[in-house]
């Protein structure tokens, strides 16, 4: 019955019109005939539509039941259930023997041990690793179609090219980064779909989606900088791949705006200084191997424009900073399959997906007429990781211990990164090292247990590009930034300049010339799975209490307060029993919590992993009793998110998956434009990400304002993150005292205009006001990230406890990053974090956002503190 079914299907494909007849594959045959055409299972040709993951599934299942070519590894399953597949295609000999290619892949990757003569056999026995990889944005969806046909060409092809190229190399195929947004974009093209297919004229409803739009994740993250947060499992899952195969070439495949042509490598400026040359001259062969491919059809095609390599998370740099080749590219869209431009011509999705087919087919033709070379270079990358860092100007990173876990998490990140990490058996000195937010190198003493990263490892490049203080930027660069703001042009910064993990983490640490002697390598299991956790507590007669700030508190607290059980804050230090707590630890008395207390505590203490002490009296051995009246109760909060149009996606999934997945803490999603229809009575918490001040405003319209108010005004704490701060702080919302700066930037600009002063993502130093409980468990001083050209001045007549966080003085303001020359003075000690009371509520403002991209672990209790803590204050 199949294979009359397949005949039919033939048949059907062999009586097409020539036009459809073209779209059967962008390759070459002869086929062989035992291998299923696209057409076969999914029942259109590629191109013609967009293919739901149930199909590609059934397609990639049915090229590896057929094809001797042909092996499929799941390496990820995302949030909402969908398998995330790597494809390796190769010739029938290699795929025999990918045990043997693994463990020469491995030997390349770390060339540390082996001789010459070992390495020569490793590298004359490999075949070059190459890794596509499609559509990590949901919407750019022909990257997955042109995957498809790729597939059957390298699964079925029997021509002379492909079985060079099958010869040569292992050809990893991920043909969609982004499961759960591409299948977004399927069902909301398939749903406006109509009978005569896709009407071409932009921004018509078929082009549109649904909020927040199909780029993203399922918690709405932009997958294309997760590469080395590690956020999701698609990542996690990706890189695992990336150090079983260690691919020498790696290409990530986009979609940019429709009335574009074609890019592919060498970027623009700035680029990463960890990249080295060798890797930029590869950069050129391909792109003559590319060009030439588009010059046969005459395609246009740029380079070196829109697109930099800086920031080392995007999807092809952490490959790069690897050592591989890594090269974005990007076709131009064609929405929901067919969209007119303004040159009036109509792109398809057939034409997309040609082009990105034709591109992939010349990378992976260069890489295999260069296939010794490249493994060559990759080796040679390799070695030149561990000798460039021995004698270089930043030879270690040193990460200190603290008692919340944040330096062990950290550590955890590096690991799975394959970055190597040491801990520190006993303290150990070494003659200049550089802390973190200081500018001065000095003798310094690392305590025992201390993690560090000596960058002489294989993976230096890339460690030393997420750990090293401040990224170099190019003073030419800087230069022509400066000009183009002084004359009106938009600036080349494409995204944060600053993300340096410690500081991100808030861990102490230093920047060392030499690597400290005396570490011991820390395995990832060992951090993991392996490590001790806390004890379960004993039974407390008058009750528990655990310290603030670290996660598996912040889970805890959390989890307890959904669970129904009372906790109270200790907004003083105590001691009892030889265990010390300091400001903000939290109190779980037995007499107010009924008999299953106990087993509550034990259970949610095993599900955080928290450190919790049992109390046997209110009575402190030092410090305040915990029957004192400054301890007052935490009431479990009823939290809103709002969400919608005109609230972009990923400020929404930031404060969403912080909720989820960090705090295990449920929540309800609101509609923006819905909210003076709502009974907010049901809330205690209403969280607003970030979004316009305008936009927002006209979503709630007069009466979501008014309602909004009030509901703060008889109770309700509003939290208000980044963007939608500007939006409170209006003196029409009628709610803070709080004021956006409106004095413009200027200076010799073209013609007095004001100069930009948006800070291009740099981290600065906030400073906290330890007496405030939305500060428990945080320290003084406060890495915080700058986005944007919001400035918050407190008023004259400021309250005690309102500026809960404020930025630096001027001099001491910066920590890492691009700053424009007039920003420093203007955003020196004015707000970060504000607190204002409002009749029976309050309202509490960041002027950044805390949950951005899951990067900034360290702020993760100022938010958690806002939250779970702020509506009981």
């Amino acid at each position: 019955m199949r294979r009359l079914a397949f005949a039919l299907c033939l048949v059907a494909f062999a009586a097409a019109p020539p036009a459809v007849r073209a779209q059967h594959a962008y390759g070459q045959g002869p086929f062989d005939p035992a291998v299923p055409t696209p057409r076969s299972v999914l029942g259109y040709e590629v191109g013609q539509r967009f293919t739901p993951h149930h199909m590609l599934s059934r397609y990639i299942a049915r090229l590896a039941a057929t094809s001797r070519r042909v092996h499929v590894d799941t390496v990820a399953v995302t949030f909402e259930g969908r398998e995330s597949f790597w494809v390796a295609l190769s010739s029938e000999a290699n795929i025999q023997r990918l045990a043997q290619i693994k463990a020469d892949a491995a030997r390349v990757s770390d060339p540390r041990g082996a001789g010459a003569a070992e390495l020569q056999a490793a590298v004359n026995r490999l075949p070059a690793v190459v890794w596509l990889g499609y559509t990590v944005h949901g919407g750019e969806a022909s990257g997955t179609e042109a995957s498809i046909a790729l597939l059957y060409q390298l699964a079925a092809g029997q021509d002379a090219e492909t079985q060079m190229i099958l010869d040569s190399l292992v050809v990893l195929v991920d043909p969609v980064q982004n499961p759960d947004g591409h299948e977004r974009h399927v069902q909301d093209v398939t749903r406006a779909r109509g009978a005569f297919g896709v009407s071409p004229v932009p921004g018509g409803l078929q082009h549109q989606g649904n909020w927040p739009g199909p780029r993203t994740s399922h918690y709405y993250f932009d997958l294309n900088r997760d590469w080395f947060l590690l956020s999701h499992p698609e990542t996690r899952g990706r890189v695992a791949g990336f150090h079983e195969w260690w691919p020498v070439v790696a290409v990530d495949l986009h979609e940019m705006g429709s009335n574009s042509t074609y890019y592919f490598a060498p970027p623009m400026a700035p680029v990463n200084k960890n990249v080295p040359e060798n890797t930029r001259r590869w950069w050129d062969v391909f792109a003559a191997g590319i060009g030439a491919g588009f010059d046969r059809h005459g395609w246009s095609f740029f380079r070196r424009e829109g697109y930099d390599e800086f920031y080392p998370g995007y999807g092809i740099s952490w490959p790069l900073l690897a050592g591989a080749v890594g090269m974005t590219f990007e076709q131009a869209s064609s929405g929901a399959g067919a969209v007119r431009r303004a040159d009036g011509t109509v792109l398809t999705l057939h034409d997309a997906a040609w082009h990105h087919y034709t591109a992939a087919w010349a990378t992976l033709t260069t890489t295999a007429q260069r296939a010794r070379e490249r493994v060559r270079d990759y080796l040679a990358f390799r070695q030149s990781a561990i000798t460039d860092h021995l004698a270089g100007p930043l030879r270690a990173v040193v990460i200190e211990r603290d008692e919340q876990g944040r330096a062990d998490s950290l550590a955890v990140r590096l690991l799975q990164n394959s970055i190597e990490v040491q801990r520190l058996r006993g303290s150990a000195d070494v003659a200049a090292a550089t802390e973190f937010g200081e500018s001065a190198a000095r003798p310094s003493r690392f305590p025992a247990g201390a993690y560090v990263v000596d960058l002489a490892q294989p993976q230096g490049r890339l460690a030393k590009a997420i750990l090293e203080p401040d990224a170099e930027l190019d003073s030419s660069f800087i230069r022509e930034e400066l000009e183009s703001r002084r004359t009106g042009q938009g600036n080349r910064f494409y995204d944060i300049t600053a993300w340096t993990l410690p500081l991100a983490y808030r861990v102490r640490a230093w920047a060392s010339r030499t690597a400290p002697a005396g570490g011991e390598r820390v395995r990832l299991e060992e951090l993991t799975t392996g490590a001790p956790r806390p004890a379960a507590p004993a039974p407390g007669r008058y009750g528990y209490a655990f310290r603030p700030g670290s996660e598996a508190a912040l889970r805890l607290l959390a989890l307890l307060l959904a669970d129904s059980v009372r906790v109270w804050y200790a907004p003083r230090s105590f001691a009892q029993g030889g265990a010390r707590f300091p400001y903000g630890a939290f109190v779980v008395r037995v007499a107010m919590n009924g008999s299953t207390v106990h087993d509550r505590v034990r259970r949610r203490q095993a599900e955080s992993g928290a450190d919790v002490v049992p109390l046997a009296s209110a009575m402190a051995d030092e410090g305040t009793d915990l029957g004192s009246n400054s301890v007052f109760p935490l009431r479990a909060p009823r939290v809103a998110l709002v969400g919608g149009a005109p609230i972009a996606g990923n400020p929404y999934g930031f404060a969403w998956f912080a909720f989820e997945q960090r705090l295990s803490y449920a929540v309800t999603p609101i509609p923006a434009q819905g909210i003076a229809g709502l009974n907010l009575a049901e809330f205690d918490v209403i969280v607003v990400p970030s979004v316009g001040a305008g936009p927002f405003d006209g979503a709630l319209g007069d009466p979501g304002r008014q309602r909004l108010a009030q509901w703060v005004r008889d109770g309700g704490t509003l939290v208000t993150l980044d963007a939608a701060t500007s939006w409170v702080t209006q003196e029409r919302v009628g709610l803070v005292r709080l004021r956006a700066r409106r004095d413009t930037i200027r200076a010799d600009s073209s013609a007095g205009a004001a100069l930009p002063a948006s800070v291009p993502g740099a981290i600065v130093r906030a400073l906290g006001d330890t007496l405030s409980p939305l500060l428990a468990g945080v320290r003084t001083e406060i890495p915080v990230l700058v986005n944007a050209d919001r400035i918050f001045a407190p008023p004259r007549d400021l309250r005690a406890g309102e500026a809960v966080v404020r930025y630096a003085p001027q001099a001491r303001l910066r920590l890492s990053g691009y700053l424009w020359p007039e920003v420093p003075a203007r955003m020196a000690e004015s707000v970060y974090l504000w607190m204002e009371r409002v009749g029976r509520g309050k309202v509490i403002a960041f002027a950044g956002d805390p949950n951005f991209r899951d990067h900034f672990r360290g702020l993760l209790p100022l938010f958690a503190n806002a939250v779970l803590i702020g509506p009981s204050m």
